[in-house]
């Protein structure tokens, strides 16, 4: 039977504003931000900058659109832009990268999401990429971070070739707490960062683009030719980030306690397969294929009891903690997938046996008989 209220751990964009949040939205002082007449606006621009240690900063409506914005600041049509092959930017955003800023992706693989600065720097070189992109943390694969050392040897690799570095930095508050560094740090390497407010911090929409006054002020121009720089009331959603800023950085280390006690859970389920160990923030993949379901198969049980994730790909599953989720809640989940793994798993097939056939293959083969044939 079907929980009342289900569990859903498809992703941290199922978190809503705060009471505290809602409030801060009803009070909001409005003005026109294209303007730079919005206080809100220009208080979270302002914090998220200094957060950052870069000194200019742009609301954007979403960091989808942020990113879309840094590869049309620092690129032309044509150029080739430097990326992990199962970025978030290259897989989850509508190809806008080549679409709409008609720029070649060019890839590299990470199994880990983290690419090797000896292939960066070559392949950079062979491309004359001008932009190489970083996720941090790499959604795709399982919420890996990126290191401050990672950042810099990744940099050196882009610079040695004037090639500028931008960060997607969708859950970049969820690799800070993970290596307990603060966010400028991670981001001092990148000309340009990408800070999104609505996911484990749990505000209702809204990322924050930084970089120098020059990077801010042509992305300003992006925004506007992509029609983000004209969202009137944005002082509703900044007021919310500020509250966002000030009250749920200190608890997303729950969300990742909590992957990793629902991953712990989980490799204990016959027919699951995944390493507890290698969850390092919020992101919970399971490779499902040993059950004998398939990934949509699985979530459409899954969801009739209750519990709700998402298809990751052919063979895994994704489940991500955050606000919405209690410890409770990790417990529940994962007796409901074992009760559902349990009970609709398809036994691998195995041929029946034959009497007679072991005994079969084991004899020696008998010497052919030839008949003697005179000559012709």
């Amino acid at each position: 039977m079907a929980r009342a209220t289900a569990i859903d751990l498809r992703s941290d964009l199922c978190t809503v504003p705060t009471a505290e949040m809602w409030d801060a939205m009803r009070a909001a002082e409005l003005g026109l931000a294209a303007f730079g007449e919005d206080a809100s606006v220009n208080e979270l621009c302002g914090r998220v900058a200094e957060l950052l240690g870069k000194p200019a900063a742009l609301w954007v409506p979403t960091c989808g659109m942020a990113n879309l914005v840094a590869l049309l600041t620092f690129c032309e049509p044509g150029d080739a832009v430097v990326l992990e092959s199962s970025s978030h930017v290259l897989t989850s955003e509508a190809m806008g990268i080549v679409e709409i800023a008609g720029l070649e992706p060019r890839s590299l693989w990470a199994a880990d999401g983290r690419i090797a600065p000896d292939a960066v720097d070559e392949l950079v070189a062979e491309s004359r990429a001008p932009l190489l992109v970083l996720e941090n943390t790499h959604t795709r694969a399982g919420g890996t971070v990126l290191s401050v050392e990672q950042v810099a040897a990744l940099a050196d690799a882009a610079n040695r070739h004037d090639c500028r570095v931008h960060v997607d930095g969708a859950r970049l508050v969820n690799a800070s707490v993970a290596l307990g560094v603060p966010l400028a740090a991670l981001a001092q390497r990148a000309n340009s960062v990408a800070l999104s407010l609505n996911k484990g911090l749990s505000a209702p929409l809204g990322t924050v683009l930084a970089g120098s006054e020059a990077v801010v002020a042509r992305a300003h121009v992006m925004l506007r030719r992509l029609g983000g720089a004209t969202v009137h009331r944005a002082g509703i959603a900044a007021a919310a980030g500020l509250v966002a800023l000030d009250t749920m950085i200190d608890r997303i280390g729950d969300d990742h306690r909590r992957a990793r006690e629902l991953a712990a859970r989980l490799a204990s389920v016959p027919g699951l397969r995944l390493d507890p160990e290698v969850v390092e923030t919020n992101i919970v993949l399971v490779d499902v294929a040993a059950t004998g379901l398939p990934p949509e198969e699985l979530l459409g049980l899954l969801e009739q009891v209750g519990v709700r994730a998402m298809e990751r790909d052919a063979s895994r599953i994704r489940f991500v903690t955050h606000r919405l989720i209690g410890d409770d809640d990790v417990e529940e989940a994962a007796r409901v997938v074992a009760d559902v793994v349990e009970r609709h798993s398809v036994p691998p097939f195995e041929l029946p046996e034959v009497e007679g056939l072991a005994e079969l293959e084991e004899a020696e083969p008998e010497e052919p008989e030839h008949e003697e044939r005179g000559a012709g």
